[in-house]
């Protein structure tokens, strides 16, 4: 098994060091990680989330911290040769800062990334401290009309082959608006899966959900076999872990997903297969 989407402590949410990350997964007999940092450029949430943490200490993000990392991770691969472990990361994604981070990827070059919908109208929606402050103010449709504007614009910049949690708006949203919102994202999903083939994109089945109080991973079974019938393919899985505890947690259910939905499996998962 694989774990391709981890948040060691160099992302501003987290506070687990690499190594402890690592020899969980190494405890548990993964094949493979690729920590994920999170790497956020939105000009307009600067003061925000434009951080990475490196020898310990929270730092506004530059060229020389992101070699650090690069260096950090592939020192750690080097020492584990009995698993192999990625240089990755997790982008959030806007169309008015898409040059930044295409910018970025070709700069740093690394093995495997995700991108992801974190942000609507720049409020984080994925953040417990910032969320109720985007869906107070909309409606369940105009909400999934915004995350599926943006969703369209991720899968268009041809900046990304694999999506991350691709219907991470019920992290918070459910609370909300509760099963209205899974009836209009589910309308509303074939159009975009639909582009995810056209253009090679692919999903990731993230099993953080399974921590948060859901029955379902990150997309939900259904939507999973809605991307099949469109001929999506699942890319990678990820316990979106920001602790030891957390890495590897659910990735069984993430396989058993794919041989029950028999959707296609893209690269880089089918390496590890």
């Amino acid at each position: 098994m694989i774990d391709f989407h981890l948040h060691p402590n160099h992302s501003i949410d987290s506070r687990c060091r690499l190594a402890d990350m690592i020899e969980s997964a190494a405890a548990q007999g993964l094949s493979a990680i690729c920590p994920t940092t999170h790497i956020d450029l939105n000009p307009k949430r600067t003061a925000l989330d434009r951080f990475i943490r490196v020898g310990g200490k929270l730092q506004y993000l530059h060229d020389d911290l992101i070699e650090r990392y690069i260096a950090e991770i592939r020192g750690a691969a080097a020492n584990y040769g009995c698993m192999r472990i990625l240089l990755g990361f997790e982008f959030s994604y806007g169309r008015h800062f898409e040059e930044l981070v295409k910018d970025f990827i070709d700069k740093f070059k690394p093995d495997f990334y995700l991108g992801a919908i974190h942000c609507l109208e720049n409020i984080g929606i994925t953040s417990k401290s910032e969320a109720a402050g985007y869906y107070r103010a909309a409606t369940p449709e105009r909400a999934v009309e915004d995350y599926f504007r943006a969703m369209s614009e991720l899968v268009e910049s041809g900046l990304f082959k694999t999506v991350a949690h691709f219907d991470g708006i019920k992290k918070y949203g459910y609370p909300f608006y509760g099963n209205s919102l899974t009836k209009l994202f589910e309308a509303k999903s074939e159009p975009v899966f639909a582009q995810m083939t056209s253009l090679d994109v692919g999903i990731e089945i993230n099993t953080s959900a399974l921590r948060r109080g859901f029955t379902e991973p990150y997309p939900s079974k259904r939507l999973l076999e809605m991307a099949k019938s469109c001929g999506v393919s699942v890319n990678s899985v990820g316990s979106d872990a920001h602790s030891a505890e957390e890495v590897g947690r659910d990735l069984e259910t993430a396989y058993r997903l794919i041989d029950e939905c028999g959707i296609s499996v893209g690269k880089p998962l089918s390496d590890f297969l």
